[in-house]
């Protein structure tokens, strides 16, 4: 069987069988009958997968953090994938496999100092510095950065996150809605402001020349884009920074099969 790829968010999960199939189903917050549902969507026994979290893990693939899957805190998810699977497994952030993804394959290619921000369940993001095949990819917590006047709470503990302004289950709490039932322009006009701090921090902070943003908010809220680009316009007057929509449709995906092949050392985790 061909290499598998696995994107674990923090409602979605998908699963890329290598032979145009991919799986859909909501992730359970069940560690264990999260491991039986990804024992049902694979069929036989794949060559190697790759999988993308949604939360920090170890070298080695143990899950450090999950705001959103709090279950799955301290599991070896890499190695009890392998024992489920009977396949070699690599495990790594979702913005990391999302950047991976869309350096190989998508809108960041040929770009050395790169970054992917996803705006999904939670906000993510990682950076890429080096040049071909000898570069580092980088999972940070730019989504924990905190915001100047902001008295919200965070699942992480901290106040002022960035994450409590983008999130889309934090954001979906404080409405009382999911942010699909939300076509306030008024409302997306200011998410873009607070995106557009957070994204210039971001490629500032790192010396980035392009950051690709992807997740569900962003693929889904097309109007979200000009006022973006207009309100970054008006920030990065000191450094010129390409800001765009991630090329594909599901970078975090792509990059869990790309990750397969990459060097346990060209990820730091």
């Amino acid at each position: 069987m061909a290499v598998v790829a696995v994107d674990i968010g923090g409602t979605h999960t998908r699963v890329d069988l290598g032979d145009g199939t991919v799986v859909r189903f909501r992730t359970d917050p069940g560690y264990d009958r999260q491991l039986a549902l990804l024992r049902d969507a694979v069929p036989g026994t794949p060559a190697a997968v790759g999988v993308s979290f949604g939360g920090r893990v170890t070298a080695t693939g143990e899950v450090r953090v999950a705001l959103h899957l709090r279950g799955y805190e301290g599991r070896p998810l890499a190695h009890d994938l392998e024992s489920t699977l009977d396949a070699p497994v690599r495990v790594a952030h979702d913005a990391t496999c999302g950047l991976l993804g869309e350096h190989a394959l998508g809108s960041l290619r040929g770009t050395d100092r790169c970054g992917y921000v996803t705006l999904s369940t939670g906000v993510g993001a990682a950076l890429r510095l080096g040049a071909g095949g000898h570069f580092v990819a980088v999972t940070t917590e730019a989504g924990h950065q905190l915001v100047a006047g902001n008295d919200l709470r965070c699942d992480c503990g901290q106040t002022g996150c960035l994450e409590t302004l983008l999130g889309g289950a934090a954001l979906g709490r404080r409405l009382g809605r999911p942010l699909d039932d939300v076509d306030d322009p008024g409302f997306w006009r200011e998410y873009a402001r607070h995106l557009a701090d957070g994204l210039a921090n971001f490629a500032l902070a790192a010396g980035l020349d392009a950051v690709a943003v992807g997740g569900a908010i962003a693929s889904r809220r097309a109007e979200l884009w000009p006022p973006l680009r207009a309100a970054l316009a008006e920030r990065l007057t000191y450094q010129a920074v390409r800001v765009h929509p991630a090329a594909l449709h599901d970078a975090p995906l792509a990059g869990a099969r790309v990750l397969v092949d990459n060097p346990p050392g060209g990820v730091l985790h």
